[in-house]
């Protein structure tokens, strides 16, 4: 079987293979280093928050982040980042 990729290339099971013992095994030199993980949002470390909010306002939310193409999270990141600059 093949596999095509974005670009064009065109990729056999066995180089899926060798590729994949070679990244195990550390040897693989890929296409740039890898990092584990998500990248980071910000250049400090970040603490979950939790609260409570009506209903309607997660229905809200979920509509604007969703026309906006961001996640809810990113919604309430935005906001609280917006009211923090109007204080300044």
């Amino acid at each position: 079987m093949e596999f095509k990729l974005e670009n064009g290339t065109i990729l056999s099971d066995d180089q899926l293979e060798t590729m994949a013992e070679e990244y195990e095994n550390g040897a693989w030199k890929g296409c740039g280093e890898v990092t584990l993980g998500r990248p980071r949002l910000y250049d400090e470390d970040m603490e979950t928050v939790s609260f409570r909010i009506p209903h309607s306002y997660i229905a809200a939310i979920e509509d604007a982040s969703c026309k906006r193409g961001i996640t809810k999270s990113e919604f309430y990141r935005q906001a609280i980042e917006n009211e923090l600059a109007s204080l300044s």
